[in-house]
């Protein structure tokens, strides 16, 4: 005997809305990675928003308004002098870096003399009328530095009231599951964010002296990009190894080597002390669990989905868990 499905309309218009609203997803996806970038920087300075109201001024509790506005100030200051006083050196550097890189390229062809940097002038051209296209579009403007400050401005001067308004949309005893997804997410995620700036710093700093006394030439620009390729895991740090190598190589095999070596053990320190310490296993998710996440993410929002890719799945993984002790 033959069974029979029969599917319902109401089956057939939530399927219809959860692939519209997945559509939309994709379609905005750098407003959503600025409001999830956003939302990340608030959960980062959250803890020290709540510790600049536990003092008094005056015998009052300071206001959370008073406290964000401090929190903010504190973090554009650190911005402001990271970039005034840390990034020109840098620039010089890459700058320096790209052109031993064309050099680099030339003496690999077999015939050296007869590639010239005008040669590559129209490659570079291009290239550099991609890199601009893309970074006028993406996050790293202006204007979107600024929407995701502000933003994140905004949502945490409002932090308790857009949390009462989310929760008001659910009933007991929902609502209070709700509350335990909305503190644990919010727990793990600022724990993640301020453990992965950390360890981008650690990261960075180690690189810069591991160069720099191995004596590899732009070890302030190759250790900024060790400690900005550490927020994609797996694959960061490989491509930063690869890279400080192919410039010790350059140099003479035997600091290549050595190159090869350091990032190595820095590899073995940041897996076995670095990570547990710094990160408290927040994620505690698998390499593979990883990898697919940073496919995925790549994929649907190239650079910045990689990035983001971690914690969306983190909150991801809290919301099933949630789901799954409801219905149990």
């Amino acid at each position: 005997m033959e069974k029979q499905y029969v599917i319902s309309v109401k089956t057939i218009v939530t399927t219809l809305l959860i692939l519209l609203a997945a559509y939309i997803v994709y379609r905005l996806g750098p407003v959503f990675a600025i409001l999830l970038i956003s939302t990340l920087i608030m959960l980062a300075l959250e803890p020290l928003v709540g510790y600049f109201m536990k003092f008094h001024i005056w015998n009052k509790p300071v206001s959370r308004s008073l406290a964000v506005i401090l929190t903010y100030a504190i973090f554009i200051v650190v911005i402001a002098v990271v970039i005034t006083i840390g990034l020109p050196p840098v620039i010089t550097q890459v700058q320096r870096l790209v052109a031993s890189l064309v050099a680099l390229i030339a003496s690999f062809s077999g015939n050296p003399d007869s590639i010239r940097l005008s040669d590559f002038i129209p490659q570079l051209g291009q290239i550099s009328g991609n890199v601009f296209r893309t970074v006028t579009s993406g996050f790293v403007t202006l204007t979107s530095i600024f929407s995701i400050i502000m933003i994140s401005l905004y949502m945490s001067l409002d932090w308790i009231n857009i949390k009462e308004r989310l929760l008001s949309l659910f009933k007991e005893p929902l609502k209070e599951e709700m509350t335990n997804v909305v503190e644990e997410v919010e727990t793990n995620v600022g724990h993640w964010v301020k453990g992965q700036l950390v360890l981008m710093l650690v990261i960075g700093v180690l690189s810069f002296f591991g160069l720099w006394a191995l004596g590899v030439d732009y070890p302030l620009a190759l250790a900024l990009i060790a400690g900005l390729l550490e927020a994609v895991p797996i694959l960061g740090p490989v491509i930063s190894a690869v890279l400080a190598s192919v410039i010790g190589f350059s140099q003479d095999p035997i600091i290549g080597l050595a190159v090869l070596g350091f990032f190595t053990i820095l590899q073995q320190l940041e897996n076995n002390i670095l990570v547990p310490k710094i990160m408290q296993r927040v994620s505690g998710f698998s390499p593979l669990v990883i990898l697919i996440a940073l496919i995925v993410g790549s994929n649907f929002f190239g650079v910045m989905g990689a990035i983001v890719a971690i914690p969306i799945t983190m909150i991801l993984v809290i919301v099933v868990k949630s789901v799954l002790r409801h219905t149990s």
